[in-house]
């Protein structure tokens, strides 16, 4: 069996249902965990795109009702985890929504790119900075 990265993702809801938290687990080839999650008025921004990357990823609507975490494909994990990590620390909700759905609608490939790439110092920026044509 190859070895090969592991991506779960958890939904947290509150008592009325709505997303309170999206968070994001990986564990390298080395064994190394790390994690990511959104919460509070940032969740909003990510929803639509997350969903669309789990229909994407064949993960079923089921699956994203259900407490239990979603076991993601490497590929697909990846992808979701950029989206996580390239929106939690910005502040303004337009640019948010901007970045969130410019990884949305990235191919595989390009997803898998600018993943390895967000690991080095300064890869998210560089990354925030192509999708929003801002460096502020």
């Amino acid at each position: 069996m190859a070895l090969r990265e592991r991506y779960r993702c958890s939904i947290e809801r509150n008592g009325d249902g709505q997303i309170a938290s999206l968070t994001v687990e990986a564990a390298d080839l080395e064994g190394r965990e790390r994690h990511v999650t959104v919460r509070g008025a940032r969740v909003s921004e990510v929803v639509s795109p997350l969903q669309q990357l789990l229909r994407e990823s064949k993960i079923s609507g089921r699956a994203w009702t259900s407490r239990d975490p979603i076991d993601l494909d490497q590929v697909g994990g990846a992808h979701v985890e950029l989206l996580l990590r390239a929106v939690q620390p910005l502040r303004r909700s337009d640019r948010a929504q901007i970045v969130a759905d410019g990884i949305a609608s990235m191919s595989r490939e390009e997803a898998s790119y600018w993943h390895a790439k967000a690991q080095r110092p300064g890869g998210l920026r560089a990354l925030r900075i192509l999708l929003t044509g801002r460096r502020r």
